[in-house]
């Protein structure tokens, strides 16, 4: 009798002492407050709450015991069905980490890490989960000011690459546009110092001498207009004028450049509200741009069609026409698909008539030609800087 009732104590003694402990770690647990520790029952529902949970999400203990806790999630995340899939993972693997945004009562977000754990008894069955959630919203907000630095960072050093290869690719074209005329000149310049030549070849190298000096000088030309239409330092003064005598005067200006090409103008009847020199700038550089790229003996349209809002210019040729894997590239800055020149005429061409508030099209075919479409503003608008 005496060592039935000592075994009785003791197993008293037992079951005391694991209330105690037992109620030690749920004191322990509800007064964490750095984590949101919680159970829930195997369908997902909220059935213990701790002080960390009610601190990070906002709810007291008798509004969230019960609820599903699916509430914590944003509607994306619902709508995915993101927590019934974490529920499965945990109730598969034992437990399942996640970290994304979570939704506090009032609404607001923060980042969580959150690991959920399956519970079974002693014979295995699951009981529920137990659910601990961490915020992590500044450490994430660290993470992606540090990732868009980085990224930021990266994006500096692919325009400095850009850049450097832009300069060098500058300089390269400047040396080698540079160095044909010059050459030339100081050639022809030496011919000249001969005592032997005769008046006829006397002025056919002056003549080589001069035509050296103008395409230097073009070259310079559209350096100073490239960098100050790039600056901004260009004002526009337009006035309303007849198209054919601009034209007009503007092919007999180039006769030179435009020799070997008969030139067809249908522009009757049309005006263009312009500054004269800088139209005059956008039509010269379509135009050399034709007769450097077709074959002499090929025609050159000149066409102008007025409408209510809008007269349109068009530069056509009869050439090659121009590779379609190039055409995204015409307008840009030393880019002359492959043919020589500086490849700023057409960059110029198009900053021009963006001044005026128009633009600049073009579309080509293999063997079809190529058609550059000017399109400027009826009427009288304010110069654009």
């Amino acid at each position: 009798m005496g060592a039935a009732s000592e075994g009785a104590t003791n197993a008293g003694d037992v079951s005391s002492e694991l209330h105690r402990s037992e109620e030690r770690f749920r004191l322990l647990v509800e007064s964490v407050v750095d984590y949101a520790i919680f159970l829930l029952d195997p369908t997902g529902h909220v059935e213990s709450w701790n002080s960390g949970a009610e601190r990070l999400k906002g709810y007291a203990r008798d509004e969230i015991v019960g609820r599903h806790y699916s509430i914590f999630y944003p509607p994306e995340y619902r709508e995915e069905r993101l927590p019934q899939r974490l529920l499965s993972e945990a109730l598969e693997h034992g437990h399942v980490e996640h970290s994304g945004w979570r939704v506090r009562k009032d609404g607001s977000r923060f980042w969580a890490n959150v690991t959920i754990t399956t519970l079974r008894d002693d014979a295995g069955r699951h009981r529920g989960f137990a659910k601990v959630t961490r915020d992590m919203t500044e450490v994430h907000e660290n993470e992606r000011a540090r990732e868009e630095a980085l990224l930021e960072r990266k994006h500096a050093l692919d325009r400095l690459e850009e850049l450097v290869r832009w300069r060098q690719d500058f300089t390269d074209r400047i040396i080698h546009d540079l160095q044909t005329p010059v050459t030339s000149i100081a050639a022809f310049a030496d011919l000249l110092r001969g005592d032997d030549l005769s008046e006829a070849e006397r002025a056919e190298l002056l003549e080589r001498i001069a035509s050296n000096a103008g395409t230097v000088q073009h070259l310079v030309d559209d350096l100073r207009t490239y960098t100050q239409l790039s600056s901004g330092q260009v004002e526009l003064r337009t006035e309303q004028l007849p198209l054919r005598p601009l034209v007009t005067r503007l092919l007999d200006d180039m006769a030179p450049i435009l020799a070997g090409h008969a030139v067809d103008l249908d522009v009757d009847g049309v005006a263009v509200q312009v500054d004269p020199q800088a139209f005059e700038r956008i039509l010269r550089n379509l135009l050399a741009n034709a007769a450097r790229h077709t074959p002499a003996g090929t025609a050159i349209r000149v066409t102008g069609r007025s409408g209510a809002d809008a007269t349109v210019i068009t530069v056509a040729d009869d050439g090659p026409g121009i590779p379609g894997h190039l055409l995204p590239r015409v307008f840009a800055r030393f880019e002359s698909g492959g043919r020589g020149g500086m490849g700023l005429g057409l960059t110029i061409a198009r900053s021009y008539a963006e001044l005026h508030g128009g633009s600049i099209d073009v579309d080509s075919e293999a063997g079809e030609g190529t058609r550059f479409r000017v399109t400027l503003p009826v009427g009288d608008r304010p110069a654009r800087r």
